[in-house]
C-alpha cells in the first residue's frame, strides 16, 4: 500500500513549524508546553499562546541523561523527556516559555519540578482530583480550571474572551472529530492508512497549530475517502490486535517496527498518546466550566482510579474498541516503572480472560537489548491467534454442513 499524499504535507509543515515558533516568539507570541492530557488546551489558545503538546520517547542515551536528576527506576519517557531539556537541541523543548502540567501521573510532576528547580522553567499546575467521579471532585477541578485560567491571563496579559474561548472550542471539536474519522479507518477489512501513520498524524498534531493541523486532517480525510472508493488497498493481514497501556510517545517506535516485521495489524488502541485524544470527549459548553467537566469526564488513564468496574470508562473503552475494530486479542504495552498501568496487568488479563480475548503484556524501556524477546514473544502471540481462528473457522463450516 502506497503512503497516502498528505502524509507528506504533514512531514513538510513540521519541517517549517521550528522555525514559525521562533518567529512567533520573536513577535511577542509566547508558547506554552503542555504535559497530560488533562490540560485543556482551549484556553490556552483562546488566549493567544501557543499550545505544544511535549513529551519523547524511543531514544535510550536521553533516558539515561535524565538519571542525573531522578533516579533510574523512573519511567523512561520521564526521564527522556528531562534528557531531552537537558540537552538542549530539541526545537519544541527550546522554544517552550512556560510549561503546565495537569498533575494526574505523579513521575510526570516530579519531572516538571526537575524542569522548574534545575532548568528554570516557569510552570504552572493544574491539579485533578481522583475522587473525579463525585461531586465534590467535579467543583474542586472546576475551581483549579478557574485558577488555571487567570494564571494564564496573567502570562497572556489578557483576559478571557467569551467568544475565542468559544471558536478555540469548535475549533478543537472539529479536530478530534477528522482525527477520529480518520481513525475509522482501520476498523475496515480493507483500510488506505496503517495505525503508525494514524499515530504520526495525531503525533503531528502535538507540534502544528490546530488550525494548521484540521487542515491538514481535512485535506488527509478527503484523499482517504477518495483511495477507499477508487483503489483497491491491502487488505488486513489475519492477525489484528488492539494496543493498550502506557503511553507511546513521539518518537517511540519500537514496539510499532517488531510488529510491522512480524506482519501484524493494529487495529485499535486506547493509549492517551493515540486515540484517547478524542476518544469520549465532549464539550457540552463553550465555558470554564463546561470544559472542566469535558476534560473531567473523558476517558481516565490507568492512574485515575473508578471504584467499580462496571462503570469504569477505561475498560468500557477498551472493550468497545475490541468489539468496533475487530481485535483478534491484546497487547498490553507498559513501559518500565509505569506503575499505574502495570498495577492493571491483572486487572486487564482476568477481564480479557473471561471473554476469552487473548491478552499479551510486553514490558521494555527504550533499550535495545530485548528486541529479540519482544519479537519471539508477539510472534507465539500471533501463532495461538491463527491456531485458535481456524479452529473457530472449521467448527463453523462443520456446523453449517
Amino acid at each position: 500500500m502506497n503512503m497516502p499524499e498528505t502524509l507528506k504535507r504533514f512531514e513538510e509543515a513540521l519541517e517549517h513549524r521550528p522555525g514559525e515558533l521562533v518567529e512567533a516568539r520573536q513577535n511577542g507570541k509566547k508558547v506554552v508546553g503542555v504535559f497530560c492530557c488533562y490540560t485543556p488546551l482551549e484556553i490556552i489558545h483562546s488566549l493567544g499562546l501557543i499550545p505544544l503538546k511535549l513529551g519523547w520517547g524511543g531514544d535510550d542515551e536521553l533516558a539515561e541523561q535524565g538519571i542525573e536528576y531522578i533516579t533510574n527506576i523512573q519511567c523512561p519517557y520521564v526521564r527522556q523527556t528531562i534528557g531531552v531539556f537537558k540537552e538542549g537541541k530539541n526545537p519544541y523543548a527550546v522554544n517552550t516559555d512556560v510549561i503546565t502540567i495537569s498533575a494526574v501521573c505523579l513521575q510526570e510532576y516530579r519531572m516538571v519540578e526537575v524542569l522548574r528547580y534545575y532548568f528554570g522553567k516557569e510552570t504552572l499546575t493544574l491539579s485533578v482530583p481522583k475522587n473525579y467521579y463525585l461531586p465534590e471532585g467535579k467543583e474542586f477541578f472546576e475551581k483549579e480550571v478557574e485558577g488555571f485560567t487567570a494564571e494564564l491571563e496573567k502570562i497572556a496579559g489578557r483576559k478571557l474572551d467569551p467568544d475565542l474561548l468559544r471558536a478555540s472550542v469548535d475549533l478543537y471539536a472539529d479536530i478530534r472529530n477528522n482525527t477520529a474519522e480518520i481513525y475509522d479507518y482501520l476498523a475496515l477489512d480493507y483500510s488506505p492508512i496503517t495505525w503508525k501513520q494514524v499515530i504520526t498524524v495525531i503525533h503531528a498534531g502535538f507540534y502544528l497549530s490546530p488550525e494548521k493541523h484540521l487542515s491538514l486532517l481535512k485535506e488527509l480525510n478527503s484523499e482517504l475517502k477518495t483511495i477507499q472508493m477508487s483503489e483497491k488497498v491491502r487488505p488486513i493481514n489475519s492477525v489484528r490486535l488492539m494496543i493498550s497501556g502506557s503511553i507511546i510517545a513521539p518518537g517511540n517506535t519500537k514496539i510499532i517496527d517488531v510488529l510491522e516485521e512480524l506482519g501484524v495489524t493494529v487495529v485499535a488502541d486506547d493509549i492517551c498518546s493515540g486515540q484517547r485524544t478524542f476518544a469520549g470527549f465532549t464539550v457540552k459548553e463553550p465555558t470554564l466550566a463546561g470544559l472542566a467537566e469535558a476534560y473531567l469526564d473523558r476517558i481516565p488513564c490507568a492512574a485515575q482510579l473508578y471504584p467499580d468496574q462496571k462503570t469504569d470508562k477505561r475498560l468500557e473503552n477498551i472493550f468497545r474498541q475490541i468489539k468496533d475494530h475487530r481485535a483478534d486479542g491484546v497487547l498490553y504495552h507498559t513501559l518500565r516503572f509505569c506503575d499505574p498501568y502495570t498495577f492493571r496487568v491483572q486487572e486487564n488479563k482476568e477481564l480479557l480472560d473471561a471473554k476469552d480475548i487473548p491478552f499479551l503484556q510486553l514490558h521494555t524501556d527504550y533499550g535495545a537489548n530485548d528486541i529479540g524477546q519482544l519479537h519471539t514473544r508477539i510472534q507465539a502471540q500471533m501463532e495461538i491467534i491463527k491456531r485458535r481462528k481456524k479452529e473457530v473457522h472449521h467448527a463453523r463450516s462443520q456446523k453449517a454442513v
